[in-house]
């Protein structure tokens, strides 16, 4: 009898642990019958997934630089910089657009790579572009750990060359970059026209197959309102005589121009023949077919050599048959205040009247308009400056200066922005004025 209730009460903890670890049979169908969804509902929440840590350390390393990059297209542009940063130091800008940094192509998270392996003592090279400049950068190295810090009396000559050479390489390899950048492109409409100059004027005794060089006495803009230069004056038109005749009362030169080398420029074909001319040349018309007809000068005994056809004043007009591609590098382009002008003569003296303002420009801006006159232009007076000179005094590199002088009963000094525009009481860069290919 005791053997049997010892086996008894040995065996109840064992039924009463099967009890707690078996699991309850539902009772009844409704029980049996719970749908899935609310067996789900009752299961806790996964807990959110985590940021990548990768995207953290993108924004410590960028923060680290002290300048936020905003996508824009296919590169990079500077939203801000933060004062005495990293950044400033380098000679970054708001709206610079970051086209490489280290030689890679520019991008958030090859950016922050790359800051995040700078390593003490080296610098970081970066290409920018700002308005129509591309710009090679440089950051200042990063200062070693004071723990190991070393100045440049601790290093060794090995040391010494082989950061001259790096330097001298990361130097080079940013030439080689604004070099490679791709040339912006103009086409310049074929109904086009440009006043040329022959500095020594056209000399007399032409014969067939003669060639010549003129140059431009204006500029030739790109766009009314964008007011880019694509000929700056100065440049040289080359020409071949087609037909010469002199027959002693008259003298007709038929002329052809074929190439352009723009100052400043490369060298580009074209076709133009002549229009018109100007200037004291009472005696000279240009006929159908560009053929420049010219009276022979009455007998001067006192005159050393034959009367040139077109004195060195005289202005000739060439229209352009075939439309021009302009391909240059962006430091080739300048830009204007916003004003187009044109010679005035009053009481023998020369100014310049605005014929053109265009609206939101520096000119604009500064109370020019229409019919105002300027009697300086950068700084020296209009009196001996001819239109050649005025136009290139006008235009620069976009965001530098020129002052002009307004005739409003005395003389006004003006100060205007070149390559900017006015919106809502601020500037900004005009757009390009061509598209990257």
């Amino acid at each position: 009898m005791r053997i049997i209730t010892f086996v008894l009460l040995s065996f109840l903890p064992l039924c009463a642990q099967a009890a707690a670890v078996r699991p309850k049979r539902p009772a009844g169908k409704a029980a049996a019958a719970k749908p899935a969804a609310a067996v789900q509902a009752s299961a806790p929440h996964p807990a959110a997934a985590p940021k990548p840590e990768s995207a953290a350390l993108d924004e410590i390393a960028l923060f680290g630089l002290g300048t936020d990059l905003v996508a824009q297209g296919d590169g990079l542009v500077v939203s801000f910089v933060r004062a005495g940063s990293r950044a400033e130091k380098a000679g970054l800008k708001a709206g610079d657009q970051l086209l490489r940094l280290d030689g890679a192509a520019a991008s958030r998270p090859q950016v922050a790579a790359a800051l995040r392996a700078w390593t003490p003592g080296t610098r970081l090279p970066l290409i920018v572009r700002r308005g129509l400049e591309v710009l090679s950068l440089e950051t200042a190295p990063i200062p070693a750990g004071r723990d190991y810090a070393r100045g440049d009396k601790d290093l060794s000559e090995h040391e010494k060359s082989l950061a001259a050479e790096r330097s001298a390489q990361a130097a080079s390899g940013g030439r080689a970059v604004v070099k490679a950048m791709a040339p912006l492109t103009v086409p310049v409409r074929a109904d086009q026209g440009l006043w040329l100059r022959f500095p020594k004027g056209l000399p007399a005794g032409l014969k067939k197959g003669d060639e010549l060089v003129a140059e431009s006495a204006t500029g030739l803009t790109v766009d009314a309102s964008l007011d880019f230069l694509a000929v700056p004056p100065g440049s040289k038109v080359r020409g071949r005589v087609f037909d010469a005749v002199d027959d002693g009362q008259t003298r007709t030169v038929r002329l052809a121009f074929y190439a352009l080398d723009l100052a400043g420029g490369g060298t580009y074909t074209t076709l133009g023949y002549a229009t018109a001319v100007s200037g004291d040349q009472r005696m000279a018309r240009v006929g159908p077919g560009g053929t420049l007809v010219a009276a022979a000068p009455l007998p001067d005994a006192k005159r050393r050599g034959p009367e040139p056809v077109l004195d060195m004043d005289a202005r000739l007009r060439v229209r352009l048959l075939d439309p021009l591609v302009i391909d240059e590098p962006p430091s080739f382009w300048r830009a204007g205040p916003g004003m187009w002008v044109k010679t005035s003569e009053t009481g023998g003296r020369r100014l310049y009247e605005i014929t053109h303002a265009i609206a939101g420009r520096s000119a604009e801006s500064a109370g020019l308009k229409v019919g105002d006159r300027l009697d300086a232009i950068g700084g020296r007076s209009t009196e001996k400056m001819d239109f050649a000179e005025a136009v290139d005094r006008l235009y620069g590199k976009p965001g530098s200066d020129v002052e002009v002088s307004v005739v409003r009963g005395k003389s006004q000094v003006l100060k205007l922005k070149r390559g900017m525009r006015w919106t809502g009481g601020k500037s900004e860069p005009l757009p390009l004025a061509y598209n990257v290919q």
